[in-house]
């Protein structure tokens, strides 16, 4: 990890969940992350095994609740790692 990004603070300062109410903020809050994380430059950072374990975890996530906004954005992000994956 580079000394830039260990020197901007927690995470969740950094990522701007802080401040988040409830589930719903929180949702929105990790959305908003998501589509900053399509328009960055892309690097790897799982192993392909990591990266199919994360994607099936989601989706079994999503599973619990379909329509709920948590689990919907796990849908969302496991098909997005299941493309990248090519599966």
């Amino acid at each position: 990890m580079s000394d830039d990004i260990t020197q901007q603070g927690p995470p969740d300062e950094r990522y701007g969940l802080v401040g988040v109410r409830d589930l719903g903020e929180y949702a929105e809050a990790l959305t908003r992350l998501l589509e900053r994380g399509r328009r960055e430059r892309c690097a790897a950072v799982l192993s392909e095994a990591e990266a199919y374990a994360a994607a099936e975890l989601l989706g079994q996530f999503a599973q619990l609740d379909p329509l709920g906004a948590l689990n919907r954005l796990a849908a969302s992000l496991a098909g997005r790692i299941y493309r990248r994956l090519g599966a």
